[in-house]
């Protein structure tokens, strides 16, 4: 039974394995049995690699939450945290994700362009709609914590009432598991991608209703991942021995815990090969019988188990042939799947932040209040020197009693939780710069220089960004191609003030021998009459003749560099190189397609009117 080993991990003594295999396998063929071994020794394989990796990942969660003291500390010392960690991935991730990114769609066939047009406008209207910016919010922040984070874009047919659409995730990094040869998804070094998430039995039994219910549960925990980030596995009990102290405990078992089981899920290129029947020509002009050679997936395949039960074993549903996940990486690590986080490079000088904030806390805490000193002979009792403010003491001539003062914090370590502070943010590479603050001491040239610099790490992070988004917009645009065959309304999006609504539909065009020829898109405008009705006009159709590429970018939208846009935008405008909708785009102002209609209304007005005053000139003379 899959247990966690406490990192979120699932401990690779008790995951599934080809000697555990025939749990719960009653019911299913030789063959079925065969695939869920094949699958398992992979699962196994790709997870022995991985742990080379995640070792760190829980612990950067915590760090990331708070819990930065491994050790327990006695209750008299301090163990403060002063999160600068958090402080630094908060700062970077509104910046890159403060505005949408723009997405483009660009024909390979320049006879797609209108049509590419149309397409920019369904991803856009989707993005918005759907509020995907959230889930790139996730994504940045997953990266900045494990070094890389992972989305699925698949295709779900229960959206919208039956009608499907696309979906847009984050996936754990701690369920994935890549090809050990894998650089990213599906490159062409890897040959699979596992993802084993811990769900419901009673969720395996409606999606898959034939072998659903030979699912037995085989976790332990309710969720692993989520069980080691929240410090579920620290449970301490008092000790039977001594009431004093808190030895490590197990938590008791929750009955909730027992209906779950290790789904996992691998998308793989296979490369088996089968045999099959064609009828063709001799030489003579007789037909004969030929056996040919072809993939059994060309598409690739997709295989589903839980608790060595086979659930599903089709062709990858996707026509594009790719795996339906993304990754995004922080730091890059030459030739490898994995990256480098934020965390991983920041939590020693937080540890020493915290310890030396911890210890000068300690030391005022213990100095601050000075003690007193009584001597035998004073005549006073000691219960009655208190700290009350006016207390008036008598004594004894000789014998007064006295306050011990303590000493203060040295100043050394001031200087070092400074000196540590500047070491923090070099390694950061986040200062007061990036935060938008002007430098002391700068001017002029020095600022535009010092400002300009402070970008270079969060625009490598906004390449990375784009590079991920890209993929993601690809296989939108797959999954639109691919199943937007039934026809859908879409509402223009980029300007809220506008009510502008189109219906798509996109089918295949077969050609004789029943192969897909070309695809063909369908799409209706409408307008809105008088009297605020929005009436249907005509119908266009488009051939695809083919691939659209997909670009997605981000920009920086530092607070100095937005203000340089917008600067450099109004000098072009008076320059007369910008008209005003490029004005009014670089300054992402919300009702630019109003102003636009009114400005152009206005210089037609003004147009007409210096024509009739010409024409009245002519006419006098």
């Amino acid at each position: 039974m899959p247990q966690a080993d406490g990192t979120g991990r699932i401990d690779p003594m008790s995951a599934p394995s080809e000697g555990n295999a025939d749990i719960g396998v009653e019911g299913q063929s030789q063959a079925q049995r065969q695939t869920v071994r094949m699958v398992e020794k992979l699962f196994s394989r790709y997870r022995q690699h991985r742990m080379s990796y995640d070792k760190h990942w829980v612990e950067n969660y915590k760090i990331f939450r708070g819990r930065q003291w491994k050790e327990a500390r006695p209750s008299y010392r301090n163990s403060d945290v002063l999160n600068y960690i958090y402080s630094e991935i908060q700062t970077i991730v509104p910046i890159m994700t403060d505005a949408r990114p723009n997405i483009e769609t660009v024909p390979e066939n320049p006879e797609d362009f209108e049509f590419s047009q149309i397409m920019t406008q369904l991803l856009r209207s989707k993005w918005d709609r759907d509020l995907f910016s959230q889930i790139v919010v996730e994504a940045i922040v997953d990266a900045n914590l494990y070094g890389i984070a992972i989305t699925e874009q698949p295709w779900n047919q229960d959206l919208l009432n039956g009608l499907g659409d696309y979906e847009f995730n984050t996936v754990d990094p701690m369920y994935c598991y890549p090809d050990p040869r894998m650089r990213d998804i599906n490159d062409s070094y890897g040959t699979g991608f596992i993802t084993a998430v811990p769900t419901d039995i009673a969720e395996i039994k409606r999606k898959w209703p034939k072998y659903g219910h030979l699912v037995k549960a085989d976790l332990s925990d309710l969720d692993t991942a989520k069980t080691a980030k929240l410090d579920m596995n620290d449970y301490r009990i008092r000790s039977a021995t001594d009431n004093l102290t808190l030895v490590q405990g197990e938590r008791p078992a929750d009955e909730n815990q027992a209906n779950q089981a290790l789904l996992i899920t691998a998308w793989l290129k296979d490369e088996t090969m089968v045999e099959e029947k064609i009828r063709v020509e001799d030489k003579f002009g007789k037909k004969v019988t030929k056996f040919q050679q072809k993939k059994k997936y060309p598409n690739g395949r997709k295989v589903v188990i839980a608790a060595g039960v086979l659930l599903e074993d089709e062709e990858n549903p996707y026509l594009d042939g790719k795996m339906p996940f993304a990754r995004l990486v922080d730091h890059m690590l030459p030739r490898e799947f994995f990256g480098e986080g934020e965390v991983d490079q920041l939590k020693g000088p937080q540890a020493i932040i915290n310890k030396l904030w911890s210890h000068a806390m300690d030391v005022l805490e213990l100095m601050g209040n000075p003690i007193w000193k009584n001597p035998t002979g004073s005549g006073v009792f000691s219960d009655t020197i208190t700290n009350q403010p006016g207390l008036v003491i008598d004594h004894n001539d000789g014998f007064e009693p006295k306050r011990e003062m303590g000493e203060d914090v040295q100043p050394s370590v001031w200087q070092a939780f400074d000196r540590i502070d500047q070491v923090f943010e070099k390694i950061s590479g986040v200062n007061e710069v990036t935060q938008g603050a002007t430098p002391r001491n700068a001017s002029g040239v020095a600022i535009d220089s010092l400002q300009e610099a402070a970008q270079t790490r969060i625009r490598l992070k906004s390449r990375h960004v784009e590079a991920w988004l890209t993929q993601v917009g690809q296989q939108f645009a797959s999954r639109i191609l691919q199943f937007y065959s039934t026809p859908r309304i879409i509402r223009i999006t980029d300007n809220p003030e506008a009510e502008k609504y189109f219906k798509i539909a996109i089918d295949d065009v077969l050609d004789e021998s029943g192969e897909v020829q070309k695809k063909v898109a369908t799409v209706q405008t409408f307008e809105q009459t008088p009297e605020g009705i929005l009436a249907p006009q005509g119908t266009r159709q488009f051939d695809i003749k083919g691939n659209l590429d997909i670009r997605i970018t981000t920009g920086t939208t530092l607070p100095f560099a937005r203000a340089q846009k917008k600067a450099q935008a109004k000098e072009l405008f008076q320059l007369g190189i910008y008209d005003a909708e490029d004005l009014l785009n670089d300054l992402e102002h919300p009702s630019k397609e109003k102003i636009i209609e009114k400005f152009n209304a206005r210089k037609q007005a003004e147009m007409e009117a210096a024509m009739a005053a010409q024409q009245q000139n002519l006419g006098g003379v």
